[in-house]
Protein backbone atom coordinates (compact mmCIF):
# COMPACT_ATOMS: atom_id res chain seq x y z
CA UNK A 1 0.00 0.00 0.00
CA UNK A 2 1.17 3.48 -0.80
CA UNK A 3 -0.16 6.70 0.75
CA UNK A 4 0.65 9.92 -1.02
CA UNK A 5 0.13 13.00 1.13
CA UNK A 6 -0.99 16.31 -0.38
CA UNK A 7 2.55 17.64 0.07
CA UNK A 8 4.03 14.75 -1.89
CA UNK A 9 5.28 12.65 1.03
CA UNK A 10 5.04 8.96 0.19
CA UNK A 11 4.52 6.24 2.80
CA UNK A 12 4.66 2.57 1.88
CA UNK A 13 3.50 -0.29 4.06
CA UNK A 14 3.41 -3.99 3.28
CA UNK A 15 1.80 -7.01 4.90
CA UNK A 16 2.64 -10.45 3.54
CA UNK A 17 -0.46 -12.38 4.58
CA UNK A 18 1.26 -15.73 3.95
CA UNK A 19 3.75 -14.91 6.71
CA UNK A 20 1.12 -13.93 9.29
CA UNK A 21 -0.24 -16.23 12.00
CA UNK A 22 -3.70 -14.80 11.28
CA UNK A 23 -3.28 -15.25 7.53
CA UNK A 24 -6.95 -16.03 6.86
CA UNK A 25 -8.11 -12.79 8.50
CA UNK A 26 -5.73 -10.73 6.34
CA UNK A 27 -6.74 -12.60 3.19
CA UNK A 28 -10.46 -12.20 3.91
CA UNK A 29 -10.08 -8.50 4.66
CA UNK A 30 -8.00 -7.94 1.52
CA UNK A 31 -10.53 -9.80 -0.65
CA UNK A 32 -13.44 -7.76 0.72
CA UNK A 33 -11.50 -4.51 0.31
CA UNK A 34 -10.65 -5.00 -3.36
CA UNK A 35 -14.17 -6.27 -4.03
CA UNK A 36 -15.64 -2.95 -2.92
CA UNK A 37 -15.90 -0.54 -5.83
CA UNK A 38 -14.74 2.93 -4.84
CA UNK A 39 -14.82 5.80 -7.34
CA UNK A 40 -11.53 7.63 -7.62
CA UNK A 41 -12.31 11.25 -6.77
CA UNK A 42 -9.06 13.03 -6.03
CA UNK A 43 -9.34 16.47 -4.50
CA UNK A 44 -6.71 19.10 -3.69
CA UNK A 45 -5.29 18.71 -0.20
CA UNK A 46 -6.44 15.09 0.22
CA UNK A 47 -4.17 12.03 0.56
CA UNK A 48 -4.43 9.33 -2.11
CA UNK A 49 -4.03 5.59 -1.46
CA UNK A 50 -2.78 3.00 -3.94
CA UNK A 51 -3.77 -0.42 -2.60
CA UNK A 52 -2.43 -3.52 -4.34
CA UNK A 53 -3.65 -7.01 -3.47
CA UNK A 54 -2.23 -9.69 -5.76
CA UNK A 55 -3.27 -8.51 -9.25
CA UNK A 56 -5.96 -6.13 -8.01
CA UNK A 57 -5.31 -2.42 -7.59
CA UNK A 58 -7.56 0.14 -5.92
CA UNK A 59 -6.82 3.86 -6.02
CA UNK A 60 -8.87 5.94 -3.61
CA UNK A 61 -8.79 9.40 -2.13
CA UNK A 62 -8.78 9.50 1.65
CA UNK A 63 -12.31 10.92 1.88
CA UNK A 64 -13.65 7.92 -0.07
CA UNK A 65 -12.24 5.21 2.20
CA UNK A 66 -15.07 3.28 3.82
CA UNK A 67 -16.04 -0.21 4.92
CA UNK A 68 -13.54 -3.01 4.26
CA UNK A 69 -11.23 -0.72 2.28
CA UNK A 70 -10.94 1.64 5.24
CA UNK A 71 -10.39 -1.33 7.55
CA UNK A 72 -7.60 -2.68 5.34
CA UNK A 73 -5.91 0.71 4.96
CA UNK A 74 -6.06 1.31 8.71
CA UNK A 75 -4.67 -2.16 9.53
CA UNK A 76 -1.85 -2.06 6.98
CA UNK A 77 -0.79 1.47 7.91
CA UNK A 78 -0.74 0.52 11.60
CA UNK A 79 0.74 -2.99 11.40
CA UNK A 80 2.53 -3.22 8.07
CA UNK A 81 6.24 -3.02 7.58
CA UNK A 82 8.00 -0.44 5.46
CA UNK A 83 7.74 -1.43 1.83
Amino acid sequence: MTRIDPGGTVQRRVVDAAQQSDRRLWEDLAARAVGAVVPYRAAPGIAVYHVSVDDHVVIAAEQDLAGPLLDLVTAVMALGGAG
